[in-house]
């Protein structure tokens, strides 16, 4: 088996964050400690000449936070256990109350007649289909979830658990069936009005608690980020603590206080590795809301969650979810893929993929190795140097294509050619290559250049779906959204190849990338398997 290596390492990208920290110190003062965030009074005294040390000089003892100890991982896992499992209690204790309720009114689930080993099986069958339910539908961790969410998610749950309940009923006396009818009936009323109220209860308990709830970072232009924070830990029911405040300290009035005060913009990624933050709550007062996300992009591209304070109007709906918990309106940016367990969904998803491409494929990889080498002398496969997850560089491989000697040929060529320099250093490819050969454009309309790279899933250094991999020359034309690039691996297919392909621009490229990476599911990578099949098959936008 032939491999070529003909690639050009080249100069990795950076992005440089470009804020300055000067002198700040922030005061925040409030009237009422359950008020809403725009009702805190925020107490301005003098500029202050006090210098404002970095984070990584300051004395970690004067900001209230816990000092990382675990790999960052494990970290997530523990957090989420700790913060979901008072929820888990309050859930199945809601329906121990039930039973208890229909017991004391007389009514009975279990025929006398039948073993009592029954119960050994029914209750915790109904307990455990509660609990999955409920996890399905985001109530644990539940983090920020808000009131009126939680009761319609918990309805939900109770009318699913109620209904299959109801679907196992056996055919039998009619009184006994009426007896288990009123039974179910009143559970489930029982159920529906109290587990809001129990898991209301357990929030406030646990929120006394320093261990409850994930680590938040607040961050913001201004001295409103500060009132935000006093807000967020005054209201810890909703499952969040907010460690501190990131903001510009030059922009603030000062007085005495510095505790909450954790850094400036540009050690934002830092501080939020360091501290395990998985929330971030950015208090927008930007003048343009299409500047969010590339802000969110550059300084908290390492954190899941990002909740955006905002008082803009006409921010991308393809962005967001429009919400509203507890007086804190806003939108809310997640990256699913910067937490363990969807990793490990994903990866496993992978793993199914490439194995199962692998062996169904290996006929055609066979008559396609042997046709290379019959028509194009050369290596049967091309292996090039591409940007990877982390910023780190692989070998992403492909049936040859092209000539042997391609790079001196497309040199020369834009040589005799000048008028279409533009459109290879735009696309870094040409529509009518002549360096490509009659089996490879064949191959390329069909995408089938592309199989080898089953490969690169297997060894994960790609994914199935994903960002299109890049080389180290495309890097600045993702600007400030190279960061979040760089969270995911690159994929065989992804959103790009289905919705035009070469079609389309570099920029509406970029942007469907970091679409994808921020409303990651396995769901949509389903339908993006599934859009590329078709897509292939009408081979739309190749060449």
């Amino acid at each position: 088996m032939s491999l070529s290596e003909d690639y050009d390492p080249g100069a990795s990208g950076s992005l440089a964050a470009a804020r300055t920290a000067e002198q700040a110190t922030p005061a925040v003062a409030s009237d009422a400690p359950d008020a809403s965030p725009s009702e805190i009074s925020l107490r301005g005294t003098h500029r202050s000449q006090l210098s404002t040390p970095k984070y990584s000089e300051r004395v970690r003892g004067r900001v209230r936070m816990p000092e990382p100890r675990e790999d960052g991982s494990f970290a997530y896992l523990r957090q989420l256990t700790l913060t979901a499992l008072p929820l888990l209690a309050a859930d199945l204790l809601v329906l121990v109350f039930a039973v208890s309720v229909c017991t004391l009114l007389g009514l009975q689930w279990l025929n006398p007649a039948d073993p009592t080993s029954r119960a050994i099986v029914w209750y915790p069958a109904v307990a455990t289909s509660f609990v999955l339910i409920n996890a399905v539908l985001g109530l644990y961790p539940g983090t920020r979830l808000g009131l009126v969410d939680e009761i319609r998610r918990l309805t939900i749950s109770a009318t699913i658990v109620a209904l299959i309940t109801a679907a196992r009923f056996r055919p039998g006396s009619s009184d006994w069936m009426l007896e288990r009818l009123v039974f179910l009936a009143v559970a489930y009323g029982v159920c529906v009005l109290f587990a809001p109220i129990f898991r209301s209860m357990m929030r406030r308990l646990c929120a006394q608690t320093d261990w409850w709830g994930f680590p938040a970072i607040i961050c913001g232009h201004d001295a409103t980020a500060f009132g935000v924070h006093q807000w967020l830990n005054d209201n810890r029911r909703l499952g969040l603590r907010s460690l501190g405040v990131i903001t510009d300290p030059h922009a603030l009035e000062l007085d005495d206080n510095t505790a909450n005060f954790l850094g400036s913009w540009d050690e934002a990624r830092q501080i939020a590795a360091d501290k395990h933050a998985y929330w971030a709550v950015y208090v927008d007062s930007l003048d343009e809301g299409a500047r969010v996300t590339e802000a969110v992009d550059k300084y908290l591209g390492n954190v899941p969650h990002v909740f955006v304070v905002s008082k803009l109007t006409g921010i991308p709906d393809h962005w967001n979810r429009h919400e509203m918990d507890e007086g804190l309106a806003g939108f809310q940016i997640d990256q699913h893929l910067q937490l363990p367990i969807p990793q490990l969904v994903k990866r496993g998803m992978d793993l199914v993929i490439s194995i199962a491409a692998g062996l169904l494929l290996a006929p055609l990889f066979l008559a396609l190795s042997v046709a290379i080498k019959i028509t194009s002398p050369g290596p049967i496969f091309y292996g090039h140097q591409r940007v990877g997850r982390g910023n780190t560089r692989f070998k992403a491989w492909k049936f040859r294509t092209m000539v042997a000697n391609a790079d001196k040929a497309i040199h020369d060529y834009l040589q005799k050619h000048p008028e279409l320099r533009e459109e290879w250093e735009r696309d870094h490819k040409l529509k009518n290559d002549p360096r490509v050969t009659p089996l490879g454009k064949w191959m390329r309309k069909w995408s089938i250049d592309e199989l080898p790279q089953v490969w690169n899933v297997l060894r994960g250094e790609m994914s199935a779906v994903g960002p299109r991999p890049i080389v180290d020359e495309e890097i600045p034309k993702y600007g400030e959204h190279f960061e979040t690039f760089c969270n995911v691996l690159p994929g065989m297919t992804g959103l790009w190849q289905v919705c035009g392909r070469n079609d389309t621009t570099y920029e509406e490229r970029v942007q469907l990338d970091v679409y994808y990476v921020h409303h990651w599911s396995p769901w949509l990578d389903l339908y993006l398997l599934a859009r590329t099949v078709n897509t292939v098959l009408f081979t739309r936008g190749a060449y």
